[in-house]
């Protein structure tokens, strides 16, 4: 069978479902600007004299590169003000067939790999066949709001950046990171 494509980059992103990436539509959140503007036109709630632009964003920013450090070193965050904290947690990876027959995974999908599979192997493809990581456990950062004390929990949210997923990783396999197991 002659392949249609020259090279694997190729057939990437041919195959791909989009070609112009990802657009994302945020609603109702703030911004770092929108918050400054906030706290500007409120009178800076008491907390002294009042920051430029410049030096409000130079405080965010070093927040949360101390934020991002303790994160990628393992540590657990408890905000103040009872806003709930970050968390490592791992869980056991498994493989089980449950009582109809039917095969559970658990291990995580490597898909550099699996599409490398699926451009050299034309009938992996057509059965969607998976290359998996076995590793023994994932480590995920959870965002525990369960003893949280405000309202409104459901728009909080944190997302983990690659900058500092790749060195929580480093720090992981150079067995400077280990948590409890989580549920």
């Amino acid at each position: 069978m002659k392949k249609q494509w020259e090279t694997y980059e190729e057939w990437y992103r041919a195959t791909r479902k989009s070609n112009k990436g990802s657009e994302f539509k945020i609603r109702n959140c703030w911004g770092i600007y929108q918050a400054y503007k906030h706290i500007r036109k409120n009178g800076w709630y008491d907390i002294g004299r009042p920051l430029t632009e410049h030096e409000f964003y130079n405080v965010i920013r070093s927040i949360n590169g101390l934020l991002s450090k303790e994160i990628a070193n393992g540590s657990v965050v408890t905000f103040p003000h009872k806003m709930g904290r970050l968390e490592l947690q791992k869980y056991y990876v498994k493989v089980w067939i449950d009582d109809n027959g039917k095969l559970h995974n658990t291990y995580p999908v490597n898909w550099y790999d699996t599409l490398k599979l699926w451009y050299e192997d034309e009938e992996a493809r057509v059965k969607k066949l998976l290359v998996r990581n076995e590793y023994p456990c994932i480590y995920h950062v959870k965002y525990r709001k369960k003893r949280a004390n405000y309202e409104n929990k459901q728009f909080y949210q944190f997302c983990l950046n690659t900058f500092i997923k790749r060195e929580l990783r480093k720090n992981i396999k150079q067995g400077k990171v280990d948590t409890m197991y989580g549920k």
